[in-house]
């Protein structure tokens, strides 16, 4: 059946999310741009916006909203104008951020649209208030082979136990979300989309009501997938086919053992529910301490400078990292004085 209700790809950062992104982009009747994150950085500033009644309040809000993708790392070739998001009467930040999709599907010349913010797994009640109709694609990647890949991002935590841990909150979401709203719902592994690319995207298809289309297979061949792979090495993989040898213990072999145990020790009870084994036997059976937690931290900012580093002379986008970091400075400062 036939639907114009919106989709979105939830789970964690470095599970393939990107490039389940550009196959759905590919369908001619689906528009999914890579995101600004609205709901991430404006939902924790969204009450010192006041009542959105307001005409001066709202028309900051668009204001501030429209900032952010101006400083997108992925920059937009279209920005919603103001007149057109305030011409949308949104109530709430949430109906705000389905304005702008609104408008950039319509843009695009699309029927439908997605949005691949891993972090609306935090905002799936706020989301089913406005649109009881979404449909969430939840996308997992085992918790060891997102830590080694995270290690390499400039979008992630470096350290495996930061990056485990979030894994864990964020499944534990999906999970609530799934139990609360099954219907809406429709779990995937990114290794299953590596080890059968079309019956994976024909079962998305099936889920959200939509035909399936040969050119889904070939997004790399896509305006929108060259634009993606030529901006960051984080994303250069996107540029082409679907890598089989992505998954599984290829990636978990940049982690040590003590590494892999920690990850282990804080997903544990996570895995086997997600179909993932243990790789180890010993995992630590508590808890790290204070100062060990401490060295964490340390060894998560020396591997953030390297890679840092490292998009200095590689990123062609490196400047908008900075360009948003500013604008987002200046966002939360301006949040307290509100």
């Amino acid at each position: 059946m036939t639907t114009s209700a919106p989709f979105f790809i939830v789970g964690t950062e470095r599970s393939g999310s990107n490039l389940l992104r550009l196959i759905l982009n590919a369908h001619p009747a689906l528009c999914v741009p890579h995101p600004p994150h609205i709901l991430k950085y404006f939902a924790p500033l969204a009450a010192s916006y006041g009542d959105l009644g307001d005409p001066a309040r709202l028309s900051r809000l668009v204001a501030d909203v429209r900032g952010l993708i101006k400083a997108h790392i992925h920059p937009w070739e279209m920005i919603p104008s103001a007149k057109e998001l305030v011409a949308a009467q949104p109530r709430n930040l949430i109906e705000l951020f389905f304005a702008v999709y609104d408008a950039q599907c319509r843009w695009a010349g699309k029927r439908r649209w997605g949005c691949k913010s891993t972090f609306v797994v935090d905002h799936i009640e706020a989301v089913l208030a406005v649109c009881p109709e979404a449909r969430f694609l939840w996308l997992v990647r085992d918790p060891r082979d997102v830590a080694a890949s995270s290690r390499l991002s400039m979008f992630s935590p470096f350290h495996p136990w930061f990056t485990a841990q979030l894994w864990r909150r964020q499944q534990a979401a999906g999970w609530r979300g799934q139990a609360a709203h099954p219907e809406n719902f429709l779990l995937l592994r990114y290794e299953e989309l590596l080890a059968d690319p079309e019956a994976t995207v024909r079962r998305v298809c099936d889920f959200l009501g939509e035909e399936f289309d040969p050119a889904m297979l070939e997004y790399h061949l896509t305006k929108a997938a060259r634009h993606s792979s030529a901006l960051s090495a984080c994303w250069q993989n996107t540029g082409k086919p679907i890598q089989v040898g992505n998954s599984g213990r290829r990636g978990r072999k940049k982690l040590s053992r003590s590494e892999v145990r920690l990850v282990e020790e804080a997903c544990g009870d996570l895995l086997p529910g997600l179909g993932y084994s243990r790789q180890s036997a010993d995992a630590d059976s508590a808890r790290p301490g204070r100062w060990r937690r401490f060295w964490f931290h340390l060894q998560d900012r020396y591997w953030q400078l390297r890679v840092e580093f490292k998009a200095l002379w590689h990123d062609r986008n490196y400047r908008l990292h900075w360009q948003r970091r500013l604008f987002l400075l200046r966002l939360r400062g301006a949040g307290h004085v509100r």
